[in-house]
């Protein structure tokens, strides 16, 4: 009786400790994070493709969630990839549930330190110039009016079993 008890201990230790240090980051975070002046980005990913991989002239998305520590606002301008023909962003203005393609993205404050601006927001990827494997990364190019340029290597998630995070919507006020 006492083997068997050491045996399931021993089994649960070994089940928890491969789960460790996902538990141990915290932040649910699967994509990639960087920073560009005051502007923070966090949980950069393209969602996964349908099969293994995404064709050539197939489009993405890209998921994301951004926010300045300036103190007030900036705006991302632009955004590219050398993997893709073009990078539109869409924004849920109206907060109806439907986005549409903007010109840019307002970057809120980050007032509470949670990376949480409560915009509907996401990008994507236009037409592949080639096929981009699930578990590999794409590289994005963000350009920010104040706080300049970098470049990401967002991570294709390898699955699409739901274990992603949930999109950014608006507060139930309606509000972006």
């Amino acid at each position: 009786m006492r083997r068997t008890g050491l045996a399931v201990a021993a089994v649960l230790v070994a089940v928890t400790a491969c789960g460790q240090p996902q538990q141990q980051l915290g932040s649910g975070t699967m994509g990639t994070n960087a920073e560009v002046g005051d502007v923070v980005l966090r949980n950069v990913f393209v969602e996964a493709p349908p099969g293994p991989a995404y064709q050539a002239e197939e489009d993405a998305v890209v998921r994301l969630v951004m926010f300045t520590r300036s103190g007030k606002p900036d705006q991302l301008v632009a955004v590219r990839s050398g993997d893709a023909r073009q990078v539109v962003m869409r924004a849920d203005r109206d907060c109806d549930g439907t986005s549409e393609e903007v010109g840019s993205l307002t970057v809120p404050v980050d007032d509470a330190g949670l990376g949480r601006g409560g915009l509907a927001y996401h990008l994507v990827l236009v037409d592949f110039t080639d096929e981009v494997l699930a578990g590999t990364t794409v590289p994005v190019d963000f350009t920010f009016r104040d706080a300049g340029s970098t470049r990401v290597s967002a991570m294709v998630e390898a699955t699409a079993d739901g274990d992603g995070p949930t999109p950014l919507g608006c507060d139930r006020a309606g509000r972006q």
